[in-house]
């Protein structure tokens, strides 16, 4: 089978869909946080047991999402005798078609995991940042956010075929 496209379409002889488009992004566009600026999509320590997601856009297999206001996460209560790890994430789920900012909640440990992240053929998330609940928290300090943005491994930086040719 041969397929080719996006041509204009003569009385409905060419219809397209969403998957497609998106195949053919994927082939020029990296999963990844597009880095225009510093604080794309940065996940930063909010008020109490909560935290902000800047402003910024990404990619994830060849679906693009953006952000347009800083959007402000709740985390789960903190343990009460022991430290946590939960990850932030932007989740793509084809089931739901959307791409959504979510928290991925950590087991309670003396030696505290990250939790796994999904990666299969309806849901592929990207980590934004893990954050280091204490036990007992009752606000997140700012030094327990650790950007994982340009991690190749858990998010990374978007490329495009384009920009890669010139580099």
């Amino acid at each position: 089978m041969i397929w080719s496209g996006m041509f204009n379409s003569n009385n409905g002889d060419r219809v397209y869909d969403a998957s497609q488009f998106a195949s053919f992004f994927s082939n020029l566009i990296s999963n990844g946080v597009c880095y225009t600026s510093a604080d794309n999509l940065l996940v930063a320590a909010g008020a109490g047991m909560k935290v902000n997601i800047s402003p910024g856009s990404a990619w994830i297999n060849g679906y693009c999402c953006t952000l347009t206001d800083t959007l402000e996460l709740p985390l789960t209560t903190a343990h009460g005798a022991q430290p946590r790890i939960d990850r932030v994430v932007l989740r793509w789920s084809l089931p739901n078609r959307a791409i959504t900012p979510a928290v991925l909640t950590g087991a309670p440990s003396p030696q505290p995991a990250l939790p796994a992240l999904t990666r299969n053929a309806e849901t592929y998330e990207l980590c934004l940042a893990d954050v280091l609940i204490p036990a007992a928290a009752i606000a997140i300090p700012a030094n327990n956010v650790t950007d994982t943005r340009t991690n190749p491994a858990l998010c990374g930086l978007v490329n495009s075929l384009v920009a890669a040719v010139y580099q």
